[in-house]
């Protein structure tokens, strides 16, 4: 048995579960040492917005842990590697998968979701799922990597397309805001602007890189319609008709808030005859994890709030709870599964 916190349809509880059985070909076998808190992770055990796939499930999907073992003919990192656990486990045969679009894989299935996950002492995946850490990267930049900030750099270079010289605007600074922040900065952005209703985000965000920080009210009357690249982490509809107008010809609106409002994009003869692009961004590529893992351990990428309070596995439905109040301080908390 190992200890896992697990949700089923009496609540969301640490206790002793059934370890997972020995790695198959192409498995490996992980210890997780530290995993992030999701918004979704509060979705699942608090409000009920979102659902597993099926209950008892353990939680967690943004984790890095220690390879325990790999099964037969396997090739991966070796046991006693450290490493970045990729959330998304993908068939990589689909047409999908092949044309380098594995977040749209339509049997995708995310730890913690529609297979078991990490908020546990053991884990089984696939060992394609795996990224090396870099040597001097801490446990904890390393499991938010795979989804708060690998999230954000899909949206803002993949999604985006921001590169040196872009002129960049983020409506909305929470965990994910700010990490685009940031990594709009360590790609080369020539301005990097923040949009939000609270003040103190607005200040995280000038500690992040940002050149210039917001009210919403103000917003479109200070930077006009002259960014490249507008990018929306609130999933509002007036938020994404923000980020589209703030764009200049030809610019591009990424929406990566997710709500049940309509999208707005303003009025369509502007829209079109500027040739405004407007495009959603969900998840990260295999690929991209390994390259924010990279961004950071040189230095190029600095997200001083990314990471907030580590706390130990026995207080992670405190930590949930935490999370569906905003109690973060824009950080994400961080389970110690060790502790």
């Amino acid at each position: 048995m190992m200890r896992a916190a697990v949700l089923d349809d009496h609540g969301f509880t640490v206790r002793d579960a059934p370890e997972p059985a020995a790695p198959g070909p192409g498995e490996a076998l992980v210890a997780p040492v530290r995993v992030g808190i999701c918004g979704s992770d509060a979705h699942f055990v608090i409000d009920g917005s979102a659902k597993t796939d099926y209950r008892p499930i353990v939680l967690g999907h943004e984790a890095a842990g220690e390879v325990v073992a790999l099964g037969p003919d396997t090739d991966g990192p070796a046991p006693g590697t450290r490493v970045a656990l990729i959330p998304l486990v993908t068939c990589q045969e689909c047409d999908r998968c092949l044309a380098g679009r594995s977040v749209l894989c339509l049997q995708r299935q995310c730890l913690g979701a529609e297979r078991e996950g990490a908020f546990a002492e053991r884990i089984l995946l696939p060992a394609r799922n795996l990224v090396p850490i870099p040597d001097g990267l801490s446990w904890e930049l390393a499991a938010v990597a795979t989804d708060s900030v690998a999230t954000a750099y899909h949206a803002v270079v993949a999604r985006g397309g921001a590169r040196e010289g872009s002129r960049v605007v983020v409506w909305g600074t929470g965990g994910l805001g700010l990490s685009a922040v940031g990594i709009a900065k360590a790609v080369g952005a020539a301005e990097v602007v923040a949009v939000d209703l609270r003040e103190d985000a607005r200040e995280w965000a000038l500690e992040t890189g940002a050149d210039a920080a917001y009210h919403p009210d103000e917003a479109l009357e200070r930077i006009g319609g002259r960014m490249d690249v507008a990018l929306e982490f609130v999933g509002r509809s007036s938020t994404v008709e923000g980020a589209v107008r703030s764009l200049d010809d030809g610019g591009r609106a990424v929406v990566v808030g997710i709500g049940h409002e309509p999208a707005a994009a303003g009025r369509l003869i502007t829209f079109v005859m500027r040739e405004r692009e407007l495009v959603g961004s969900y998840g990260n590529e295999p690929e991209e994890v390994g390259a924010v893992l990279e961004l950071m351990a040189s230095g190029k990428l600095v997200l001083p709030r990314v990471v907030g309070d580590v706390i130990p596995l026995a207080d992670v439905a405190a930590g949930v709870e935490r999370v569906h109040r905003g109690q973060t301080g824009g950080s994400r908390i961080v389970v110690d599964i060790t502790a």
